[in-house]
Order: C-alpha cells, then structure tokens, then sequence
C-alpha cells in the first residue's frame, strides 16, 4: 500500500510509478482525509510506504495529519515501512522529522528515499520555477531514478538515500517552523477577475476540496495544504499568491518522451 500526496502532480507520478513497479495499490492521502477515512488493512508481506512532496525541508504537513489518525490492521514489526519524498533540491532534515512521527503512531521506518523533481514553490521572494532546460533534465532522471528506488523498496533495503543539502538543520527547525506558521495560509490566494475565466480548473485541480466558484471568481475555504495546484494549472494565469507570483513561471507536471 503506498499513501500518497500531490499537487502538481511530481509526486503523484512518482508514487503510480512506484505501485506499477512494486504492484501495490495507490491511496490518495487527500480523499482520506477529506472523507475521514483512516482505517486500511494489510495482507500478509504487503509493504507500507509514504510518497510525499518536500515542504520547506521537511514533510507535507498533510502527511503529519494523516497520521494522527492513520491505523493500519495487519502492520506488525516485519513490515517493510519506507518513505519517497520529492524534492527541487534537497530534502534537509525530512527523515529524522518523519521517523519521528512515524514511531510516535506506532509504525517504524526502514527505507527513505528522494526523487528530485522540477520545483513549483514560488510563494516567496527568490523562489522560482526551475529554467526549461533544468526543468527538463530532472525530468528525463526521474524514471531511472524512481526505478532504482523500486529496486531496493522490493528487496526490503534498510538504508537512507537521499540529499539532505547544506545548513539542514537550520532549514528544518528554523525557517521550517516558520514557514508553517506563517506561509501555509490560503489567504493571500485570489484571481484577478479582469482574467479570470470561471472555467472551474482551480476548483477540479485542488485535492482538498478547498475552493468554491462563486459569481465572484473562485473563493478559498482556509483548508488548504498548499500544493499551489491552483495556482498552476489555472489556465488564464488569473490566480496569484499575493504580491509574489505575478511575474514568475508556473509548473505542474506532464510526462516528456
């Protein structure tokens, strides 16, 4: 079984390649949450893994919330329990921060794994989407990447592989806390109503069930994960995050020869 969280869609590629390879099933982290359903169940030998995208040196705060209510029938001490996180760059301190909160709802962590994959933070000053050709390279890695993952999620491999990038600690317990606390809001998120279409992309695209369209254009509903799926995919350019993104690139996913 593999949980998985997406918004543009890097991680959703990687965690249905993963479950071809390894032939598991797919549960969208999202739906459970949004339909409370927390109760799954494990035959014998199956594997638990967690496919997320990396926050701010750190888990999807969403992947945190699911496992306060997360129970898993059939897991014992000899499942093989593994995470791939999705990353621009580098993953910090996301391992230790997931072991952690993995052994506090009673499950244990073996394998950990990061899949470099195209940026889409551009939330904040200085943060963008990667140049077309940087854009296209991760892209053209992943597949061998994700491979070579599977490989060793199959054979059961205790190991952590991942790049963690300079001044980590700082990243994950300084300006992670922060960004938390003070970025995650979906307030800032409107669209420009002189651009805006009302075609219902922002609306279909957000996993959260987080946006109303109104006569007004869309309307955020303050449960949002912030993937930035809407922001992305909206086809107009109409949405923004306030002041930052309105002259920086989009991104979401598509799969390239």
């Amino acid at each position: 079984m593999i949980l998985w969280f997406s918004g543009t869609g890097n991680s959703r590629y990687v965690a249905q390649q993963l479950a071809e390879q390894l032939n598991e099933h797919l549960v969208s982290v999202a739906e459970a949450i949004n339909f409370e359903k927390f109760d799954y169940t494990l035959q014998p030998g199956e594997m638990l893994g967690f496919v997320f995208p990396t926050y701010s040196w750190g888990p999807a705060p969403i992947m945190l919330e699911l496992l306060q209510n997360l129970k898993v029938a059939g897991y014992t001490p000899a499942t093989y329990c593994y995470m791939v996180t999705t990353c621009g760059d580098d993953v910090g301190r996301s391992v230790p921060i997931f072991t952690k909160a993995l052994r506090k709802h009673g499950f244990t962590l073996q394998g950990a794994f990061s899949v470099q994959m195209p940026n889409n933070y551009i939330c904040m000053k200085g943060f963008y989407v990667d140049e077309k050709t940087v854009e296209q390279k991760k892209l053209r890695a992943a597949p061998e990447r994700i491979e070579n993952v599977a490989m060793r999620i199959a054979e059961h491999r205790c190991t952590t592989d991942v790049v963690v990038g300079r001044w980590r600690w700082v990243k994950s317990h300084i300006i992670r806390p922060g960004f938390r606390r003070y970025a995650m809001s979906d307030k800032p998120f409107h669209a420009d109503p002189a651009v805006c279409s009302r075609c219902g992309k922002c609306v279909e695209v957000c996993p959260m069930m987080n946006i109303e369209l109104t006569d007004n254009g869309p309307k955020w509903q303050g449960k949002c994960a912030m993937c930035l799926a809407c922001l992305h995919y909206c086809p107009t350019r109409a949405i923004q995050y306030g002041k930052q993104t309105q002259d920086k690139g989009r991104y979401f996913f598509r799969k390239i020869n």
